[in-house]
């Protein structure tokens, strides 16, 4: 289990440099990712696949399952927003089988495993099984620091109170708020 981060700023030092970088299939990381934007004041960018994903979920189900299990990197569109200039990265997903959709792993890949940069994931799910999200998002950066994952129910009552109490717990960062 990761740290608590507590990194104390001076009073004179600027704000940190907030992305939300997320992926979202039917709208619930997305959710999730544009309250924790109101929260944090943080730069929203969403991550699509260059090919989309099948709309019936049998097919869907089939695709993802392949895809985590042979570790396939989908090709991503691009997208403005480059986590280089940012001190904090949030990443969202959904929980697909337990582990974390594979155009975010893509990404993440694709930028290096965010070195040297605090990563906090968060996912949505539908009450299925958590599987290792911590793990995947830790295999994927091994030199940045990865905060405990935040995990809400697209239906999750009080999601700002929630967000903003694991803010709290990842070192002060509802601090951070606008």
């Amino acid at each position: 289990m990761s740290a608590v981060y507590e990194t104390p700023r001076p009073e004179t030092s600027a704000p940190p440099r907030i992305l939300i970088a997320y992926y979202t299939y039917s709208g619930s990381t997305g959710k999730l990712a544009e309250e924790l934007q109101r929260l944090t004041g943080g730069t929203l960018t969403r991550l699509y696949p260059s090919q989309p994903y099948p709309s019936r979920f049998p097919e869907l189900l089939e695709q993802v399952r392949r895809e985590i299990h042979s570790h396939h990197y989908p090709r991503l569109l691009p997208v403005s927003e480059s986590p280089a200039r940012y001190d904090i990265v949030f990443v969202g997903t959904p929980n697909w089988c337990g582990s974390i959709a594979p155009p975010l792993a893509a990404w993440l890949r694709q930028h290096g495993g965010l070195a040297g940069k605090t990563v906090l994931p968060l996912y949505s799910h539908c009450g299925g099984e958590p599987g290792n999200i911590a793990g995947a998002v830790r295999s994927l950066c091994p030199k940045a620091q990865v905060a405990p994952v935040f995990a809400a129910r697209p239906d999750e009552d009080d999601l700002a109170a929630k967000l903003d109490a694991w803010l709290t717990a990842c070192g002060g960062l509802s601090a951070i708020s606008v």
